[in-house]
């Protein structure tokens, strides 16, 4: 597609600050939004999906052995956890810790739900940033990214649920 900013002549006439003369220059400038190439690449919705999926799985999978990883050191520091029979309080700092010693499967099912909900909220706050130059100036751009991030949002979710019901503790098949 040809750059909607300098429509493919590759440069454009701009007004900067020369650092070097320090004085503002006006005239012709390589353009910034194709790169002097002229042309502007538009990736499609399926490539950003993809891209998506493959961030938000990583993520995904990442907080989750983090968490995992947490949890069992935490157990290991504060042995005394074993022996409680029961925690009543759900925002106990050590509820998870427990629910991890006693009920296995029911810590993963927690931990999926705060793992996703994580991943939909830190991975769009760092694409975000990353493309927004992208999204303001070439809207068909933009639509593709939004469209990509709702198809790689949809895919996680059910990736996130195989997870939940695949999942088999490591320390059973040792």
């Amino acid at each position: 597609m040809t750059c909607p900013k300098c429509e493919g002549n590759r440069q454009v006439w701009e007004k900067w600050y020369d650092f070097d003369t320090e004085t503002w220059i006006t005239g012709y400038r390589t353009c910034t939004n194709c790169r002097g190439s002229g042309i502007v690449y538009l990736y499609s919705s399926v490539s950003y999906a993809l891209a998506f999926f493959f961030g938000l799985s990583s993520s995904f999978s990442l907080i989750f052995a983090v968490d995992y990883g947490a949890t069992a050191l935490r157990l290991d520091w504060n042995p005394w956890v074993k022996d409680v029979k029961e925690v009543r309080y759900w925002f106990n700092p050590m509820y998870f810790v427990w629910l991890f010693h006693v009920n296995r499967k029911k810590w993963v099912e927690w931990t999926t739900a705060l793992s996703l909900i994580a991943t939909l909220i830190v991975v769009p706050m760092i694409a975000l940033p990353l493309t927004s130059y992208q999204l303001i100036s070439t809207p068909m751009l933009g639509q593709n990214i939004f469209a990509g991030w709702l198809i790689g949002t949809v895919l996680t979710i059910p990736f996130a649920i195989a997870w939940y019901q695949n999942y088999e503790d490591l320390s059973k098949l040792l």
